[in-house]
């Protein structure tokens, strides 16, 4: 885990507020009222979002699935991060199986010399958490919810 820094809750609403701006609208790609059906939230609701009001998580991501990865990205670039489309069901095998030998080929350089010392192990840690990253969606059992 890296430290960041603290997005302000200003900062957070400016990037939902122009975001939304850019795609909602009159003349934009989705009106208020089409993006209140598709969402279930009140079309006033939706407005106030554009005019510094912050939506509830809930509201954030309906609007995040309703808007797309575009959407999404354009809010979390505050991050750092992005968004893309993806599919519970359908884990992400290639990146897996590209990151799985890159990690590999760490540890094979890291042991040659019989020891493993902080720098290497400090080299293949970003690497090992992206890994765990990506294997989350293969280990995934939507079946095992609920059981102990």
């Amino acid at each position: 885990m890296r430290n960041g820094t603290l997005i302000s809750q200003e900062d957070a609403a400016r990037r939902i507020e122009d975001a939304l701006r850019l795609r909602v609208g009159r003349g934009r790609r989705f009106s208020f009222p089409a993006l209140s059906d598709a969402t279930g939230i009140p079309t006033r609701t939706l407005e106030s979002y554009v005019q510094g009001a912050t939506p509830q998580l809930n509201a954030l991501l309906s609007i995040c699935s309703v808007l797309g990865p575009s959407f999404t990205s354009d809010i979390l670039a505050a991050c750092g991060q992005m968004a893309h489309e993806a599919s519970p069901g359908e884990p992400e095998h290639l990146r897996v199986a590209a990151s799985l030998g890159e990690l590999v080929m760490q540890i094979s350089e890291a042991v040659a010399d019989g020891y493993v010392d902080h720098r290497e192990a400090a080299q293949m840690r970003p690497l090992a958490a992206r890994l765990i990253e990506l294997l989350e969606p293969l280990a995934y059992d939507p079946a095992a919810r609920g059981r102990p």
